[in-house]
Order: C-alpha cells, then sequence, then structure tokens
C-alpha cells in the first residue's frame, strides 16, 4: 500500500508540474523517451501501468507479460484493466490502444518436456479456477527435451552433495519464506532462490525444494483432492490460496531452461499426490483426457548424471544477478543483497576475478548506501564522508559509474551537514555521471 501511496502522489505531482512548468515536458508525454517498454507487466498495478502510459503517450509504449505468472501479492492482473487505462489516458487517440494483446506462443527458452509440465500444471489451474488469468492457448518448443524428473524422500544432505559436487550450478527455488531453511539444509549452498524473487531469470537446471511439504495442513487435503480429481464445484470458493500456490509453481517450472527437477525431502499428503499425478498415466487430466505418457518421471537420485556448468555459464548466470541486484536496490534490500552475494558466488565459480571484484565491491557500497539512509547508524559525519570517498574511488577506478553516481547522490545527505553552502557533490560530480547502463 506505501508502493501505490507513492505512486498517486507522483502522478499527482507531474500533474500538476505540468500546469505549472509546461516548457518542461515534450507534447503531451511526460518524458523524453520515444519509446517504453515493460516487461513483467502482470506484477504492475493500474496505477503504475497508468504513471506508464502518462510517461510515454498513448501510442508508445510497449508491454509485455505472462498473466500466468501473477505472483506478486496485492497485485491482481488482468489485460482488460490495461485497455481501460489506456483509454483513460489516450483521450481522442483511442485507435492507438489495441483491443487484444497479441499473443506469442512460441517459447525461445524451454524445451518441449518443460513447457509440457508447465501446461499441465496450467490446465489444473483454468480446471478449477477459470478466471485466475486470460488462457492465452499452449507454448509451443523449438526443440525436444527430457521430461523433468522427481526427488521423493531423499535426504537433505545427499541433495547438499548433488548440487555441490555432481550438479555444482544447479539453482534451487523454494517457497520465499523457506530459503534460509533450505540454504541450511543444503549446508550452506548459495544458489537458493525464493520463487517470486527467481521470477524474470532463467536457469541451466533447476531443483523445486520442497515445495509440497512446505504447505499448511489445512492445504494438503485441498491439494491432494484437486491432483487426484476429487474436486467439488466449490473448491475456488473454499480454498482460494491454491490458485496462488498453481501460479508459484508455474512461475518455478518457467524458470528453467534445459534440467528440471522435483525434491521433496519428507512425506506429505499433497506430495504423495504429486507424485503420483506427474509420474503415472493413471489419472486423467482435467480436460477429461486420458494421457498416453507420464508428465516427469520418477528419478533416483544417485544415477543422476554429471551437470557440472561450463565457465561461460557461470559467467552468464552471474551477470544476470548482477544486473537482477540492480534493478531490486530501489525496491527491495535484502533481495538486491542476497542477488549480488549469488553473483559474486557465479564469478568465483567462473574464475573471473575482474568481475568477482567489481560485484564485490558494489555489495559493499550498496550496504554503506543502506547504512547512510537508515536512521541512526551512520555515526560521525566526518568518518562516514571519509568511508564513502574511499568507496567512491574503488567504484570510479573499477568503472562501476552507474554505482558510483548512487553513492554520490546519497552522499549529498552527509556533505550537505558539513558543508552546506557547496554543491560541488552535486554538480560536479553527480551530474556527470551516467544515469543507466551496466558495466560489467
Amino acid at each position: 500500500w506505501d508502493n501505490c501511496d507513492r505512486i498517486v502522489s507522483l502522478i499527482q505531482r507531474l500533474q500538476s508540474a505540468k500546469t505549472t512548468d509546461p516548457d518542461i515536458f515534450q507534447g503531451n508525454s511526460w518524458c523524453k523517451w520515444s519509446k517504453i517498454y515493460v516487461d513483467e507487466v502482470q506484477d504492475y498495478t493500474q496505477g503504475e501501468c497508468l504513471l506508464f502510459f502518462h510517461l510515454s503517450g498513448a501510442g508508445n509504449l510497449f508491454l509485455a507479460g505472462d498473466p500466468a505468472q501473477n505472483v506478486v501479492r496485492g497485485v491482481e492482473f488482468r489485460f482488460e484493466d490495461i485497455r481501460s487505462v489506456g483509454y483513460h489516458v489516450a483521450g481522442n487517440q483511442k485507435y492507438l490502444i489495441p483491443q487484444k494483446p497479441k499473443i506469442v506462443n512460441i517459447n525461445f527458452r524451454s524445451h518441449a518436456g518443460i513447457l509440457g509440465c508447465a501446461a499441465s500444471i496450467l490446465s489444473q489451474m483454468f480446471a478449477q479456477f477459470p478466471d485466475s488469468a486470460k488462457q492465452l492457448g499452449k507454448d509451443e518448443g523449438l526443440f525436444q527435451g527430457p521430461r523433468p524428473g522427481v526427488f521423493y524422500m531423499v535426504q537433505p544432505q545427499i541433495i547438499g552433495d548433488l548440487v555441490f559436487k555432481r550438479m555444482n550450478g544447479t539453482v534451487i527455488l523454494t517457497h520465499d519464506e523457506n530459503v534460509e531453511e533450505c540454504k541450511k539444509k543444503l549446508g550452506g549452498y548459495s544458489l537458493v532462490y525464493g520463487i517470486r524473487v527467481a521470477k524474470g531469470l532463467e536457469f541451466k537446471s533447476v531443483i523445486v525444494l520442497d515445495f509440497f511439504s512446505s504447505f499448511p495442513t489445512e492445504l494438503q487435503k485441498p491439494w491432494r483432492d484437486m491432483l487426484l480429481g476429487r474436486t467439488d464445484p466449490d473448491f475456488s470458493f473454499k480454498h482460494p490460496e491454491v490458485e496462488v500456490h498453481l501460479k508459484l509453481l508455474y512461475t518455478a517450472v518457467t524458470r528453467c531452461i534445459d534440467r528440471l527437477f522435483f525434491a521433496e525431502t519428507s512425506s506429505s499428503i499433497s506430495g504423495d499426490a504429486f507424485v503420483r499425478w506427474m509420474t503415472t498415466t493413471s489419472l486423467k487430466q482435467p480436460d477429461g483426457q486420458q494421457p498416453t505418457r507420464a508428465i516427469a518421471t520418477l528419478n533416483n537420485i544417485t544415477d543422476i548424471e554429471n551437470m557440472i556448468m561450463t565457465q561461460d555459464e557461470w559467467l552468464a548466470s552471474g551477470i544476470s544477478n548482477a544486473e537482477a541486484a540492480e534493478a531490486e536496490e530501489g525496491n527491495d534490500e535484502s533481495s538486491a543483497k542476497s542477488l549480488l552475494e549469488k553473483a559474486i558466488y557465479c564469478f568465483v565459480q567462473a574464475k573471473h576475478n575482474d568481475f568477482a571484484n567489481k560485484a564485490k565491491l558494489q555489495l559493499a557500497s550498496f550496504c554503506f548506501r543502506c547504512k547512510i539512509m537508515s536512521d541512526g547508524s551512520t555515526g560521525s559525519d566526518q568518518d562516514t564522508e571519509m568511508e564513502g570517498i574511499q568507496i567512491m574511488a574503488k567504484l570510479l577506478k573499477e568503472n562501476l559509474l552507474l554505482e558510483a553516481r548512487g553513492l554520490g547522490k546519497d552522499l549529498q545527505i552527509i556533505t550537505k551537514t558539513i558543508y552546506s553552502s557547496s554543491n560541488f557533490l552535486q554538480h560536479l560530480l553527480v551530474e556527470e555521471l551516467p544515469g543507466e547502463g551496466y558495466t560489467y
């Protein structure tokens, strides 16, 4: 709700500025950009979409998203809402607002084995919650690939040994609130993500860990009944939480490029049903069809082939994490720190010391900026200023100009107190640094 208040306030202030200072605006748009591209639009509120339209104008906004991946708490997405916001902004240019979204059903990330699993999860969701998202048709992959594997009731230390040795580089996805617990289970393995945090990222190999055994007791039987085809007509009204979990599971599956596994370290009612639903052909699908092939295979964890990532793959994964951390800096401090730590781990595994040092420096700068912005934790202004100057010098030396710009802006809180009459930092440093771009 705080974010909604900020967006409303920002829109109101921009509207007021357009009236009082019309010269700073170009035509009907609110900014200098001719085109704006927004990804993951399903996770934005109507207020945020209204801001996008105001910034770009009616015909210069490109929105992309998947309504089945709408997993942000407090956001209920519909394509129709986008159209209504566009009409509100367009005025006499309503013809620039498309009547229907363009649908892309060719998947360039994942192979057919993963897409088949994702489609099966969507079929369950649409059967029980037909209004949960717009049904866009089945995705088709460009190439074939192995079906997902299932490890059931496997000891955590065995999974830990697997990801540290034979499958080093595999990403673990779990419920966001269980990330720290899963890290401990796996002996401190670094590449453990919450599913919401991982949305928008992609990984070569993924293990979805303890998704079902983590459900509360009251949801175990509803999940079993759904997977085994035993639901009643009121299922969606009695158990609305299941819709959110289905979207989370779908999001987790679609993060994977190549090898996907589900692993449960303990037995549960919903987990038992999921294994049966995934690995047998005895259960009918929600559309009434009897499958001729199981969605996934039940695996012996000791038979998994070596899947060590190459140095190039580690490097690419590190850059993806670093870029994701940069995007999170203004929204979620803990998520940004976690992503930078993962980036460092990937760069170390890639044996790329330059990038590892850059990421370590960026993390140090980000933590320092968080300290400045938190009340009562800056200590002496002079000491803080000196520490900031040292970090700034290192950032400039490493060509981390965007981070240096952010640090410079935050340092003004200190320098304005010490040198109240000087605006040197603002005019001769911060304004000269680039406002966008990544330097890895």
